[in-house]
């Protein structure tokens, strides 16, 4: 086997596909280097071969939730995370072309992180075999801001809603007709236009637009491969397909009601960024710590350089505090003092960065990643300090990396091994997996957030590197897209 390949000739279970993203997960945490960005695009290639293989497998259909429930939208769900793979080859590869290169990665990462955090069958799936795949890594101290659209903006993704409640709305009333009929065959003309031109819209305004929506608008985001979907389930006449891609729309369209903020409503962001303004406990410097953590998945950038230099700023004076507080002594004290050199360099490499200019593939990003990481293991080889970090039963702070993953000594970048020959791919069912660990303290500092962090819209600016997947074609489904 090559340096920095990821082989697979036998089919991974899904948990052991996830266990392989939590390692791109921790090897992006600070931006894409030199040493890795090779290696970063073999291990996504696999994610996306092995995750395609898997639905290829049937092992997603006709699943069933601890309710007993019928979970139709899983199978889709699935394919969508082989799909936004997509997105991580495109953004790895171009990295330093674009500004929001790793505002982009960033969402992608969390919202693939989200896609199994909320589906009962695909989390059960991911905790198979003593994995932890996908695991959940977004803490950040507040809820994201909603991002600021135009008047333009808002009239377009309110009609994105409206159209996708529309033709939701119609596949239901013709799920299981006849493939042939002069309505099912209207209908898929209608998904077709309605979902190349919403991918068409959504690239072409480019910048941070771009960076936070591609993934819900785009043909390799969540309308795309629902929108897909839809059309094979109407095709085949398939009831529970098409129910399924109902599902995974509706979805979608909700997650963009909340992640915009139309034209005449406001937001208010909590003081500070919700960095407590009094902290003396391990356990809330490191949900402060959790918050850059999450923010660095992709690199520094211009949303992000501010907020996670507060934040390394506001653990060093909380830990010194929680000294005090809590009295630490001993080997603690002596990993604390580590810790407080460590944040030291974080905060002068992060600052270093020219966020004026698009961040470029450096192995600054790599030192970034490895002082991260002995920041964390520093807290939690500790068993003193894991215990005060971990104010409560399943209430964590400073949360360690997700497991399969194996920082290396080198300061340059994170490696990781090739998995091992895996089993094959296990039935679905068993026990819900365990809860991520919430960053949330007994103060209520902290929250499991969604896939959409703060940073101020641009103007509209086009991307060199975005992708168009499709011309628009021409139909009689106006409205937004026509």
């Amino acid at each position: 086997m090559k340096a920095g390949k990821i082989m697979a000739t036998t089919q991974m279970s899904f948990a052991e596909v996830g266990t392989l993203f939590n390692t791109v997960t921790d090897e992006l945490a600070g931006g894409v280097t030199p040493q890795n960005q090779t290696l970063l695009l073999n291990q996504v290639a696999t994610v996306q071969t092995q995750i395609q293989g898997l639905v290829d497998s049937g092992i997603f259909n006709n699943l069933v939730d601890d309710g007993g429930n019928a979970n139709p939208g899983a199978v889709v769900r699935a394919q969508n995370i082989g799909d936004q793979m997509n997105f991580l080859k495109q953004e790895i590869s171009a990295y330093g072309g674009s500004a929001f290169d790793p505002k982009y990665i960033n969402d992608v990462v969390r919202d693939v992180q989200d896609i199994v955090g909320n589906d009962d069958n695909l989390g059960a799936l991911a905790q198979q075999g003593g994995h932890s795949g996908f695991q959940q890594v977004s803490f950040l101290l507040t809820p994201p801001t909603p991002f600021a659209d135009s008047g333009a903006q808002t009239t377009a993704l309110l009609q994105f809603i409206s159209d996708t409640a529309s033709l939701t709305e119609r596949a239901q009333t013709l799920a299981g007709i006849d493939p042939h009929s002069a309505e099912v065959q209207q209908l898929i003309a209608d998904v077709e236009t309605f979902s190349h031109n919403a991918d068409a819209y959504s690239t072409a305004q480019g910048g941070l637009f771009s960076a936070r929506f591609n993934n819900e608008f785009a043909l390799d985001g969540v309308q795309g491969t629902a929108s897909r979907e839809l059309i094979a389930g109407l095709e085949k006449g398939d009831g529970n397909l098409v129910a399924g891609a109902v599902d995974v729309l509706q979805d979608n369209a909700a997650d963009v009601q909340g992640n915009m903020l139309t034209q005449g409503n406001t937001f208010t962001p909590a003081p500070n960024g919700g960095i407590p303004a009094n902290i003396n406990t391990v356990h809330d410097a490191g949900a402060v710590f959790d918050d850059a953590v999450t923010k660095l998945i992709g690199g520094v950038y211009s949303g992000n350089q501010q907020s996670v230099l507060a934040d390394l700023n506001a653990v060093q004076t909380g830990l010194q505090a929680a000294i005090t507080n809590e009295g630490i002594t001993g080997d603690a004290l002596s990993h604390i003092n580590h810790v407080f050199s460590l944040l030291g360099q974080e905060s002068s490499l992060v600052g270093s960065i020219n966020t004026a200019s698009p961040t470029p593939v450096s192995s600054i990003n790599g030192e970034i990643n490895q002082v991260q990481a002995e920041i964390l293991n520093a807290i939690n080889s500790d068993p003193t300090l894991v215990d005060l970090a971990n104010s409560s039963d399943d209430n964590f702070s400073f949360v360690a990396l997700p497991p399969g993953t194996t920082p290396t000594t080198n300061p340059t970048g994170v490696a990781s091994t090739a998995p091992a020959t895996p089993p094959a791919p296990p039935s679905a069912g068993g026990a819900n997996p365990p809860a991520p660990p919430s960053a949330a303290g007994q103060s209520g500092i902290g929250a499991v957030a969604s896939n959409q962090d703060s940073g101020a819209p641009a103007a509209p600016q086009p991307d060199p590197h975005d992708v168009h997947h499709g011309h628009v074609p021409d139909a009689h489904f106006h409205h937004l897209w026509g």
